[in-house]
């Protein structure tokens, strides 16, 4: 087989990492379905492209690969190897995994929602309740990633919550939250084009939608929209993406579409919104989501009303407004922010993006994922 002949040509490679000022390769890959243009994929950029933006600053070398098109053609001389959403089922996995396991290869599995587990969390996930996927299919897909995850004893995940479910299917596993964040390049970009401090109505709510996996989620606050927008004609809600949207809502004229836009384009776009809202329906699944609709909102300079789910719940209702009820939701979409609230908002919270300031920026890969002595992780600064 020719995957046995590679690992062969390659045997005599230590991969072993003991010194923390050396240089490193990285090698990201992803079980994205974007093969060719893995950059498309909002997951693959958060938590690939992101964190290879920090580390090629800091003197690293980094590749970012579909796993479709790695798994063809496998380079197997990287120092670290980060496997975003990795699943058993894709052929020649678990014998590039052993292969680089025994070379002493530091290998990182990396994961930014729930896709892994038991059949009752497999049947409870949004892409079974949307209809992307079959029960039975959701269940196979499910313990293919949790077979995945338990050839790892190194997980980085996006939210605590999330944290806490590998730490229960993979108990051996060192677990690391690594939060996703926005990377100097894009942060800077909208900072010199002030897209945060551009003028915007005072009444337009946004709803930004990437997949249609928010089909029911949209539903958790539909009755609130249909009485604002129809107790303030002069308001208007912008939804952007595939999600369905209730008739209830599209017989009202100021309710508009339109499709989904390129990432760097997307905070230009929502920055004509005021508000922009992430209702989310009650679920684990949902409870292990990330802040991005909030990163997205702060870099746009928008007010944003979300469900409470943990990962938002720590910047506190300053930055946020948390919506615990369809009364809260009703308050704070009826109540839009006067100009001089909206424009301290969206700096306060722009700072809050930048991790010089806000002081809590975590290494997109924990040194001690990397060398493997404690002391020399120390001398690294690890936390």
């Amino acid at each position: 087989m020719a995957l046995d002949m590679l690992l062969k040509d390659v045997s005599s490679v230590n991969h072993k990492n003991t010194n923390p000022q050396r240089k490193l390769s990285f090698c990201f890959i992803s079980e994205t379905s974007r093969a060719d243009k893995p950059l498309l994929d909002p997951s693959v950029r958060y938590r690939c492209y992101h964190p290879a933006e920090y580390l090629l600053s800091k003197g690293h070398s980094c590749t970012v690969v579909s796993a479709e098109h790695f798994y063809t053609s496998p380079v197997l001389n990287h120092d670290v190897y980060v496997f975003h959403r990795p699943n058993a089922g894709r052929t020649g996995f678990k014998e590039i995994v052993n292969y680089l396991s025994r070379q002493g290869t530091s290998l990182i599995a990396d994961y930014d929602d729930l896709i892994f587990g038991d059949s009752a969390i497999a049947l409870g996930s949004s892409a079974v309740k949307n209809g992307t996927l079959n029960p039975k299919t959701a269940v196979d897909v499910f313990r293919n990633n949790l077979q995945a995850m338990l050839m790892f004893d190194k997980v980085t995940v996006s939210t605590v919550p999330l944290s806490e479910y590998v730490r229960e299917y993979n108990p051996r596993a060192s677990t690391h939250v690594v939060p996703n964040f926005i990377p100097s390049s894009v942060l800077n970009l909208h900072r010199d084009l002030k897209t945060a401090n551009r003028k915007r109505p005072r009444t337009t709510i946004g709803y930004f939608a990437g997949t249609k996996s928010h089909d029911k989620d949209l539903p958790v606050v539909e009755s609130v929209l249909h009485r604002v927008l129809s107790e303030n004609p002069n308001f208007q809600l912008f939804v952007v993406g595939p999600v369905l949207l209730p008739k209830s809502l599209t017989s009202l004229p100021n309710v508009a579409v339109t499709s989904v836009v390129n990432y760097l384009r997307l905070p230009g776009l929502m920055s004509t919104c005021s508000t922009v809202i992430a209702p989310l329906e009650d679920s684990s699944f949902n409870s292990c989501k990330s802040r991005v609709k909030f990163l997205e909102a702060a870099l746009a300079g928008c007010r944003l009303v979300a469900s409470p789910i943990p990962d938002m719940t720590g910047f506190g209702d300053g930055a946020i407004a948390l919506a615990n009820s369809l009364d809260d939701w009703y308050f704070h979409l009826s109540n839009p922010l006067s100009q001089t609230c909206q424009k301290k908002l969206a700096n306060d919270n722009l700072e809050i993006l930048h991790p010089v300031s806000n002081g809590s920026f975590i290494e997109p890969i924990p040194a001690s994922f990397v060398y493997e002595s404690a002391d020399l992780c120390r001398t690294s600064s690890c936390s």
